[in-house]
């Protein structure tokens, strides 16, 4: 039998350096050759979101070089833009007062020295944050990117994001305008159902004086300390990233910082009014990034609200298991062809791959790969960095993909045909294409044959030296867009390794690097693909690449900046009416002691018996605090006659009532009386007077035993 023929359906392996004189690696798991079953419910939404983004980086790939696309570059530009945050943050402490008192008016009072600017480009810089990080949690998502291993980074950029929103919320608070107002009063209304306080957060926003300036403190001190925990979260989104790119390069901080003080000079951050409590139906500009809340929380119950919240938070956070379909496949490694290279542990995007103590195999050796599964991504780049076949993903192993590739050419060799050979990204435009798995074929490129790979990462320069060697006519290498790499650095890698660059290189001196042509097209561009490949095997010609002008891209770039800056300042100054009453409102409030007394009761003679003969009384008194008794009457009719318990796990704190009652404009007598005992004929605090409602605003009534009543 000739040496060809009898090493055939393994002819491609040993040439590869790894398994002559060693144990066999076992089996892989027999190929389907059908398109890999979708990993997560609802992959044809994903998709049709994940076009949307494609579609959007290839209109601004026509003008824009990826340097200066900021979409492409998503997360980089809201920690950049989140540093700008931080910076002018800390500056505004030169003029800002603390204090609720002071705080509407040190920041009123900033234009006057130059900080109106700092102040402005705080704001912008703050809403930049959080538009670029939702663009990037919803373009991960569409791209199925949060599943595996990728969990944790899913979780953790969700708490960043939370946590940012919290940062921005409490800062609008710290205004201590209209918006802030609004701010206090719903996160006292969401605050107020849990078991936190005794006395109710919203009786301190009920009137202008009420507002503790201690409270107003705690918020400044949130405001200031929380971004400490938003870091931690972003150190653990970032954790399992080898080599992450978590800030711009200079074109792209120029563009950001930029388009910032642009639209700080243009559009400069302003107060609305000043906070008046007992104001109704306020109007402001609402900033949708951080106040959007505002919106829903007026035309929802408590009750609703924390329901959308909680429920809402489960379902986005739990995404990678409840969405998940199948489970993401981990690569592994064979100890007996690990030859302690280290290339894949250097090549993993993912720091899924380390070196440790050997435990079997190659005993001149100190080392072996070993794959932590719960960084795993299955991306398949480890394949394509090791020479001995020792580590990939066991469904689709480096050899498995040669000896099939091997089989294809030898039949095309013995019908005397000599086919182009494409191996192509599954994530790329490549995965779009009809491809018969056990041929190769695909009825839209007559003359070519197709494998499709996890990853262009998993192409191993040595599975395309031995394609051409054994018969194919040129080799095509489909990948994602570099900037956009499904794996992040799988296009890298394949490029550097295909031109030399990375071991392990493509051998000049055993194939020509003219015969290989690398084409970037995401996965919405199949039929730009087809069309490449059939003009590339007719003349041979590979696909122009968009060239840009340095002035031409910084052009493009600046009006994009122009736009973007627009958006994020309309979007900061979208007119908001507060839902009106359909009249006026008296709020009552007070916060009041009842009567300390002993209430008694008999003992009755079954009590008596159970009880050892030294402890028996006719009679047993408890000190108690009587319950608060209230009455309110409007022009004479009564409108509320309750009582309300003492406070306390014991009972023996003081009773808190805010009641709020509609009323129609104008002026009205009102009469409120208060009891202090059990006795329901004692009203010990008692007041008469003639009001006048407004539709503007509500009349509160507020109620202490050394002051009396007041009104507001």
């Amino acid at each position: 039998m000739p040496a060809e023929s009898a090493t055939a359906p393994g002819s491609l392996a040993p040439e590869a350096g790894g398994a002559l004189g060693h144990r066999p690696r076992p089996a892989p798991t027999p190929p389907s050759f059908e398109t890999p079953a979708p990993q997560v419910r609802g992959e044809s939404v994903l998709r049709a979101g994940e076009r949307a983004f494609l579609f959007v980086d290839r209109v601004l790939g026509r003008v824009l070089p990826a340097a200066l696309n900021p979409f492409v570059q998503t997360g980089a530009v809201a920690i950049t833009s989140l540093i700008v945050a931080m910076v002018t943050g800390v500056a505004l402490l030169l003029w800002y007062s603390p204090s609720v008192h002071g705080a509407y008016a040190s920041l009123s009072d900033l234009s006057r020295f130059g900080g109106g600017f700092v102040r402005s480009l705080h704001r912008y810089s703050s809403d930049a944050v959080m538009f670029f990080a939702l663009v990037h949690a919803i373009r991960l998502f569409c791209e199925r990117r949060f599943v595996g291993a990728q969990w944790l980074a899913w979780v953790t950029g969700l708490v960043a994001v939370a946590l940012l929103w919290f940062v921005g919320w409490t800062g609008y608070w710290l205004i201590w305008d209209v918006r802030a107002q609004h701010v206090a009063t719903q996160t006292a209304r969401l605050i107020d159902v849990l078991p936190i306080f005794a006395d109710p957060l919203g009786r301190a926003f009920l009137t202008d004086s009420g507002v503790n300036s201690l409270l107003f403190f705690v918020v400044f001190f949130l405001h200031m300390l929380v971004p400490l925990a938003m870091g931690v979260a972003l150190w653990l989104h970032l954790a399992r990233l080898a080599r992450p790119h978590f800030l711009t390069k200079m074109p792209m901080t120029i563009w950001v910082v930029g388009s910032l003080v642009l639209l700080s000079l243009a559009f400069p951050a302003l107060n609305a009014g000043p906070a008046r409590m007992t104001a109704l139906a306020q109007g402001f500009d609402m900033d949708v990034w951080y106040l959007l809340p505002i919106a829903i929380a007026d035309r929802l119950s408590v009750g609703a609200l924390w329901s959308l919240t909680l429920i809402g938070g489960v379902i986005v956070l739990a995404a990678p298991w409840w969405m998940r379909r199948a489970p993401v496949e981990v690569a592994r490694v064979d100890p007996i062809r690990c030859n302690a290279c280290m290339q894949c542990y250097q090549d993993c995007p993912y720091e899924a791959i380390a070196m440790v103590p050997r435990t079997e195999g190659r005993s001149r050796y100190a080392l072996q790969a070993e794959v932590n599964p719960d960084k795993c991504v299955g991306c398949g780049i480890c394949a394509g960095s090791c020479d001995s076949i020792g580590v990939g993903l066991d469904s689709f192993t480096e050899e498995e993909g040669r000896e099939r590739i091997d089989r294809w050419l030898r039949e095309s060799n013995g019908s005397g045909e000599r086919p182009n050979l494409m191996l192509a990204c599954t994530h790329s435009a490549g995965g779009g294409l009809e491809i018969d798995g056990a041929t190769g074929r695909c009825d839209e490129l007559p003359g070519w044959r197709v494998l499709e790979v996890p990853c262009a990462g998993w192409i191993h320069p040595l599975t395309i030296e031995l394609a051409l060697r054994r018969g194919a006519n040129e080799a095509l290498v489909v990948t994602c867009p570099s900037e956009t790499c499904h794996y992040r650095e799988g296009v890298k890698w394949t490029q550097q390794r295909l031109d030399g660059e990375r071991s392990p290189a493509l051998r000049a001196d055993k194939v020509e690097r003219e015969r290989i042509h690398v084409v970037a097209a995401d996965r919405a561009r199949t039929s730009f693909l087809i069309e490449t490949a059939r003009r590339f095997a007719a003349d041979g010609g590979s696909p122009a690449q968009t060239r840009h002008g340095r002035v031409s891209g910084w052009l493009a770039a600046a009006v994009l900046a122009i736009v973007v800056a627009a958006g994020l300042g309309a979007s900061t100054a979208i007119g908001y009416h507060a839902p009106a009453l359909p009249g006026s409102e008296l709020v009552v409030t007070f916060k009041h002691p009842g009567f300390l007394g002993e209430n008694c009761r008999v003992v009755t003679d079954e009590e008596k018996l159970k009880l050892p003969p030294h402890m028996r009384r006719d009679r047993v008194c408890d000190r108690a605090r009587a319950a608060v008794r209230l009455r309110v009457e409007v022009d004479g009719k009564p409108v509320i006659e309750r009582s309300y318990a003492p406070a306390g796990i014991w009972s023996d704190g003081e009773s808190v009532a805010v009641e709020r009652i509609p009323m129609t404009p104008g002026e009205h007598e009102v009469r409120v009386a208060i009891g202090e005992t059990s006795d329901p004929a004692e009203w010990k605090y008692t007041t008469d007077s003639r009001e006048t409602f407004a539709t503007d605003a509500r009349r509160v009534l507020v109620f202490d035993r050394l002051a009396g009543f007041t009104w507001h």
